[in-house]
């Protein structure tokens, strides 16, 4: 066994990217500008594939949409030339969707207040859609009062159900398929209808105050931080359950800008629990086993020589804690578990708090849930042989080592006002981040939109307000409502 461990243990860590030195400020200022072209360029080129919302090819055509539009607010907002060619058919591509009754595609909403994760539901909201086309038109420079934004506002008037709007909820069972189950209110529909309206100068300030009344910690993270797959605030990475707090960030962002005041209590909750799931700092590795009574750890690191042991520690009983300052560990550092016994892990693993950290996701995650997941990401196991290894997760600052869910977790931070090292350290993640590490289908766009925050040019490449072509209005009223 001895001989084959280098071999096996070598083939765990391929470096994803070259890490800078410790404490090195962010490269926002610096050399912004480097990388928001290359983001420019990746959300450009970005297309729907498995990494989607959903993992569902029926959704496609929803999704596709969805991701267009996000292409146009994240490129525009960071300083592409919104006259260009490439640019300019996205948007017309946008329009070309709209149906006759002013509405654009629905997208996935994903904040169906359920409770049961046994059960997968999805959400399609064609308000949600219409009023994140709205978005995308008005920041491509389109005039508010063109036929097919005033036509898409018009469809969210008429479709507005006790100030609120809604999804349709679809519910998959392996006996009968995906089905619809039922209409219900969604607080991301919402937040994107009264964004979008606001913008146009509608009076929305009572749906704001159904939405606020619902912008609760529970209701935007509670169903899902008990999920087997969520040992922290970030799925891992199980793509098609997304928690209401990562579906609303972009309304959310845009109703800030408004001047909405977003509810503190839920701001202050949702950035600790970022600065807790944040893969930085220390860890602690955890050993959990079942029917184990003695083994040792081994902490070993590969060298020019092979794999030498650092340090050894005895282990007895089932459970056992190890604290370790990894910092920024290694990338050829493991912790080697022996026993005389067949190891069975039982929520084994570092952990920040009570909340586990994940060394890395395997290229071809897809395929392996629901096949020994768990298992298979955090040990290594030979048939057998009786050892396990531990991977140290990388702290890089980031969330997940996942561009979207740290660029995710960036805008709720910019909308709590966060600031300091821990933030910088997020956005060199982002910098340094290279295509493979971007799990999702818009987590380039996500990026593109923090590190515009982040680096100015969210602000600058607002578009100016465009006069208007004509004096006619709806009869609805176009005051801005006292509460922004």
């Amino acid at each position: 066994m001895r001989e084959k461990l280098p071999i096996i243990l070598l083939l765990v860590f391929i470096p994803g990217f070259i890490l800078p030195p410790a404490g090195a400020s962010s490269l926002i200022g610096r050399g912004a500008e480097h990388y928001i072209n290359e983001y420019q360029l990746r959300t450009l080129n970005g297309v729907w594939n498995t990494r989607s919302v959903s993992g569902w090819e029926a959704f496609r055509g929803n999704e596709t949409f969805y991701l267009t539009c996000l292409k146009v607010i994240a490129l525009a907002r960071s300083g592409y030339p919104r006259n260009s060619t490439e640019f300019r058919q996205l948007v017309e591509w946008i329009k070309s969707k709209q149906s006759k009754d002013g509405s654009f595609p629905a997208i996935i909403t994903d904040d169906y207040p359920e409770p049961d994760s046994e059960w997968f539901y999805w959400e399609l909201s064609r308000s949600a859609g219409t009023g994140l086309a709205i978005l995308a038109l008005l920041e491509a420079g389109e005039n508010p009062n063109s036929m097919e934004i005033q036509k898409a506002a018009q469809f969210l008037l008429r479709n507005e159900s006790g100030n609120h709007w809604g999804s349709t909820v679809y519910l998959f069972w392996e006996q009968t398929g995906l089905n619809r189950v039922n209409e219900s209110p969604s607080i991301v529909a919402t937040a994107y209808a009264i964004a979008a309206l606001s913008r146009l100068g509608h009076n929305v300030s009572e749906e704001w105050r159904w939405l606020e009344e619902r912008l609760m910690p529970e209701r935007l993270v509670g169903p899902y931080l008990d999920n087997f797959f969520m040992g922290f605030v970030f799925p891992m990475p199980y793509r098609d359950m997304r928690g209401a707090y990562e579906s609303i960030v972009l309304p959310l962002l845009f109703l800030k800008e408004e001047k909405v005041s977003l509810p503190k209590e839920t701001l202050d909750f949702i950035s600790s629990l970022l600065e807790r799931t944040q893969y930085i700092g220390n860890a602690t590795l955890r050993l959990s086993f079942r029917g184990i009574t003695n083994y040792t750890v081994e902490e070993r690191i590969y060298t020019a020589n092979g794999w030498e042991t650092l340090r050894t520690w005895g282990g007895t009983g089932r459970r056992a804690e190890i604290n370790v300052t990894l910092g920024i560990p290694d990338r050829g550092s493991i912790f080697l578990i022996r026993s005389g016994r067949a190891l069975l892990e039982n929520e084994s693993g570092f952990f920040k708090g009570k909340m586990r950290l994940y060394p890395e996701f395997p290229k071809n995650y897809i395929p392996l849930i629901g096949s020994g997941y768990a298992k298979r990401t955090v040990f290594r196991f030979r048939d057998g042989e009786d050892y396990a290894v531990i991977e140290p997760p990388n702290l890089d600052g980031s969330w997940n080592h996942d561009v979207y869910s740290t660029a995710i977790a960036l805008i709720w931070l910019h909308m709590a006002g966060a600031k300091g090292g821990n933030v910088d350290e997020a956005l060199r993640f982002l910098e340094l981040a290279s295509p493979r590490n971007s799990m999702t289908l818009d987590g380039d766009a996500y990026a593109l939109i923090a590190l515009s925050l982040y680096g100015g040019k969210w602000e600058s490449s607002r578009p100016e307000p465009v006069e208007s072509e004509s004096k006619a209005r709806p009869e609805i009223s176009w005051s801005l409502p006292a509460v922004f």
